[in-house]
């Protein structure tokens, strides 16, 4: 992920199970300057919190393609970093993983690739996925 300054989009993927989902963490907090305790009235969390910075991905198997992206992981950064529209850039687009990602969320693509081998990889991927988009609006 590329941004100029501060990302403009952060969507936090929220899908860590929270322990204390439900339970009352309301009590005894920090004391007042008199040296008496202060109460502290908390609002209850949320049933999941957001994914820490490691993430558990298993690597993709290609028949095409020698180190194939993952199409989860390439997913979690599209959804994460932008919106609905916007553009993803992959510089090395190989065999298309972020291109067919971003169109199944909704998003454009530009892409580049030198080997016109996997040029051909990538097209056909995009070309099937862009089908499943159509299909998926009928």
């Amino acid at each position: 992920m590329l941004s100029k300054g501060k990302p403009n989009v952060v969507n936090l993927i929220k899908d860590k199970l929270n322990k204390s989902f439900g339970q009352d963490k309301s009590g005894v907090g920090r004391r007042k300057p008199t040296g008496e305790h202060k109460i502290e009235n908390r609002k209850e969390a949320c049933e999941f919190s957001r994914r820490n910075n490691y993430w558990y991905i298993p690597p993709q198997r290609g028949k095409d393609h020698p180190a194939v992206f993952p199409e989860q992981l390439a997913n979690d950064h599209i959804i994460s970093w932008s919106n609905k529209n916007d553009i993803v850039l992959d510089p090395f687009i190989g065999s298309g993983t972020v291109a067919k990602m971003a169109l199944l969320n909704n998003r454009n693509y530009i892409g580049f690739e030198l080997s016109k081998e996997y040029c051909d990889i990538a097209e056909k991927r995009i070309f099937e996925s862009t089908k499943q988009c159509t299909m998926n609006l009928e």
